[in-house]
């Protein structure tokens, strides 16, 4: 016959050592943790304005029009001011016609409130014509995506051509496909 055992479970001591372990672990991951998060972020933004770089390209082809891509410190509109600098970028046709109303197609906020990302352009807006190419005069057009909180920046360069691309500033296009 076998004998049953009474001890059960884990003593005090055996759980205040898991518990001890635990502890220490999360607070030497924690910082990583929220790096990651910031860096996060970061990527979440540089896809945003990807994504939007796109729509307006699109929308250009399918309007057989210019439409114009910017980034704006105001909420995003057919009349919001393009700027180097902001949180929110919109697309809209740069001449409206009747059928397209006030122009304004879409936009988005980058940051919402308290964000710490910042994105700087080289270009306060850019246009696409009929066939989905710049007519900005300068051959390429960068946007910085850098959070001071994180330890990641990122860029999204458009060509002349109308490709869209990101990459990371911090390697070289040489050495690393995600390079610059």
């Amino acid at each position: 016959m076998k004998k049953i055992s009474k001890n059960l479970g884990f003593s005090l001591i055996e759980l205040m050592v898991a518990v001890s372990v635990l502890g220490i672990t999360l607070a030497y991951a924690m910082p990583s943790f929220s790096t990651w998060i910031q860096d996060s972020k970061t990527r979440t933004i540089a896809e945003s304005l990807q994504n939007g770089i796109r729509i307006a390209q699109v929308e250009a082809v399918n309007k057989g029009r210019q439409v114009a891509f910017f980034v704006t410190t105001a909420q995003p509109s057919s009349s919001a001011a393009a700027s180097t600098t902001g949180s929110n970028w919109g697309v809209r046709v740069v001449v409206p016609t009747q059928a397209d109303a006030d122009g304004y197609i879409q936009g988005a906020v980058l940051n919402g409130e308290g964000g710490s990302v910042v994105v700087t352009a080289s270009a306060a807006e850019i246009r696409f014509n009929s066939i989905g190419r710049l007519t900005n005069s300068t051959s390429l057009v960068t946007y910085d995506i850098a959070n001071p909180k994180g330890e990641r920046s990122l860029r999204v360069v458009v060509s002349s051509s109308g490709s869209v691309r990101m990459c990371d500033p911090s390697k070289s296009i040489a050495t690393a496909p995600d390079g610059c």
